[in-house]
């Protein structure tokens, strides 16, 4: 059986924006084929338990991945004035944004699927500022052609050869490694599947699997700025996100640092 939430818990009660708060997009329609109580219940009771329980322990957590959110679209550049990296960078922030979301609901395997989009997309856009007439890039952009992580990292890595950071762009490098192992999951590999982080055969409070997630999110971000800075040169990582270069238990920091110091070494 459930139980409400007190209402003395800013959680129990659910907000909708006004018409005039979408910045863009968005409209006021009154509803034409409401949900049905029961498959309302039913779709949201277990997320919702779980979303309240790591809320209840994760709060610091949260509140960094929704910083990093925040300046992540600060980063992405003039909407005035976009190079190829901007959609790659906006397209990430939603990735980024749904990935929180997700971990927040207990989706772990569907959060590290989202990161996985989101490191792609950056490196795509990266290589299309550099390189804005390859054949293969404008065939993506046109839906004729695959552009994957692996293709564009040795792409990436040739165009860049003799830069400070080509190295941080090689075969068996930081990045590479992250990406495949965001496959499996992406995939659900059997060791890599939902019942495999839940341990269980729904959404539930593991521990184990909100760890991996949120350090995930957080290489994924360091890696992200970097290629970012590796396509326009002039990107800044805001100050508030500086800390997914600097936190040393991160898995991959060494590289990391390494890289961030070459990249900004005029900072």
């Amino acid at each position: 059986m459930t139980k409400p939430v007190p209402l003395s818990d800013f959680r129990a009660c659910r907000h909708v924006l006004e018409e005039y708060e979408y910045a863009t997009g968005g409209e006021e329609i009154a509803p034409t084929d409401l949900i049905e109580r029961r498959v309302w219940n039913e779709i949201t009771r277990l997320p919702d338990d779980i979303a309240i329980r790591i809320s209840n322990h994760h709060g610091i957590r949260l509140k960094l991945l929704h910083l990093l959110h925040r300046d992540w679209v600060r980063a992405t550049g003039n909407p005035l004035k976009p190079d190829n990296l901007f959609n790659g960078m906006l397209d990430a922030a939603d990735c980024f944004q749904c990935a929180t979301f997700n971990f927040l609901h207990g989706y772990y395997r569907s959060a590290l699927s989202d990161l996985r989009s989101a490191l792609e997309l950056v490196a795509i856009g990266a290589f299309g500022n550099i390189k804005p007439d390859d054949p293969v890039y404008l065939r993506w952009r046109a839906g004729g052609a695959d552009l994957t992580f692996p293709s564009c990292r040795k792409r990436l890595q040739r165009a860049v050869v003799g830069a400070p950071l080509a190295w941080f762009l090689k075969a068996g490098a930081w990045p590479e490694q992250v990406y495949y192992d965001l496959c499996r999951y992406t995939h659900s590999r059997p060791d890599a599947s939902d019942g495999s982080l839940w341990e269980s055969n729904g959404p539930v409070y593991n521990g184990r699997a909100i760890r991996l997630t949120f350090e995930m999110t957080l290489c994924v971000y360091a890696i992200s700025y970097l290629l970012a800075k590796i396509g326009r040169a002039s990107l800044v990582v805001p100050n508030e996100s500086l800390i997914v270069f600097e936190l040393d238990w991160l898995p991959g920091h060494q590289e990391v640092a390494k890289a961030f110091d070459q990249a900004w070494a005029k900072r």
